[in-house]
């Protein structure tokens, strides 16, 4: 700890009344890691007490967010105040607890409104497009089209690693020393907890599957406000159906665990209007099928493919369908 530091002189500081040896000595003692939290906690004081003005709330948290996501530019050394005196600036590697202050006094001024954009870095793909993501503590997360991935802005500080999932993605999660959790949470009522292991999951409207890989992962559901827990195993397939149920099946075939990863799809008497809600969710093509029959019919294959227009022709192909183009929607009917 650099010295102490009275509160009333903080408070000066905050409200720019503070002297330049004053300022100088608020700005080492905040620059101490040991004062950060009584730094926080008298903030949040001040904050309450001390209201500078009527903000504007979604101009300041625009900028707020702006800020956060571009960085802090590093600083000069020195700079001068309006007597001309010359004192350093708070020192460039403490902008993080200013950020974490500024994320403070938002959620307390503006209310829960910007909870989520302020405390989770979003990561996010297009129609037709996947990506990898790697995170601080070494897990690797493949995230599938048309998904969201959101992680703590200011990392895994807590006893659990917690991510939020809306999408499909593969995880391949690393181990810390101090055994912490790794938690994926695609809704209140459903969470996938590991440890070490490598899984995938598929969170969309229509449904919600876990696929495990290797190592071993536990799902926390609720259903009917009771809370369950199911056990997997490698090889392992669970999927909540819309009762709020895991159904789980064992010893799949790994091959159709996030086959999206290497741009393959992979069909075991797949139907083709799942094919159809499939193309939608991953490349935003609209396909409706001129006949239910159509719908119930399946296919069994293993496709290379890089777009909605290669897939929509493969089917085609093996089960003697035509295509036709009616404005944004691609409609399969019987030759």
């Amino acid at each position: 700890m650099k010295g102490t530091l009275s509160k009333l002189t903080l408070f000066e500081y905050l409200s720019g009344r503070a002297n330049p040896l004053e300022r100088q000595r608020v700005e080492d003692w905040i620059g101490s890691e040991a004062n950060s939290e009584l730094f926080y906690q008298w903030l949040l004081e001040y904050e309450s007490q001390y209201p500078q003005f009527s903000p504007d709330e979604d101009a300041a948290a625009t900028a707020l967010l702006n800020r956060i996501n571009t960085g802090f530019q590093e600083s000069p050394a020195r700079h001068e105040d309006e007597q001309g005196f010359q004192y350093p600036n708070a020192p460039v590697q403490w902008s993080r607890y200013w950020l974490m202050a500024a994320s403070i006094a938002v959620v307390f001024g503006f209310g829960w409104i910007f909870r989520e954009p302020v405390f989770y870095k979003t990561y996010q793909t297009g129609y037709g497009q996947t990506t990898e993501v790697y995170l601080e503590d070494g897990s690797r997360v493949c995230l599938n089209a048309n998904s969201k991935l959101k992680v703590p802005r200011l990392g895994f500080a807590a006893d659990v690693r917690n991510v939020i999932l809306e999408g499909e993605a593969e995880f391949a999660v690393s181990h810390t020393i101090d055994h912490k959790r790794f938690v994926v949470k695609t809704s209140e009522q459903f969470q996938v907890e590991v440890l070490g292991t490598t899984f995938s999951v598929f969170a969309r409207p229509r449904g919600t599957r876990v696929a495990l890989k290797s190592g071993s992962v536990r799902l926390d559901y609720s259903q009917n406000n009771k809370k369950s827990k199911v056990l997997m195993e490698p090889g392992d397939l669970a999927s909540l159906d819309r009762s709020g149920a895991v159904q789980l099946m064992k010893k799949q075939d790994f091959r159709t665990f996030a086959p999206w990863t290497e741009q393959r799809y992979v069909f075991n008497g797949t139907p083709v209007q799942e094919i159809a809600a499939m193309i939608e969710e991953n490349f935003g093509q609209k396909v409706a099928l001129a006949d239910p029959v159509i719908g119930r019919r399946t296919i069994t294959g293993n496709f290379k493919t890089k777009s909605a227009q290669e897939l929509l022709k493969t089917v085609s192909e093996v089960l003697d369908l035509h295509i036709q183009q009616q404005g944004d929607t691609t409609l399969l009917t019987n030759n």
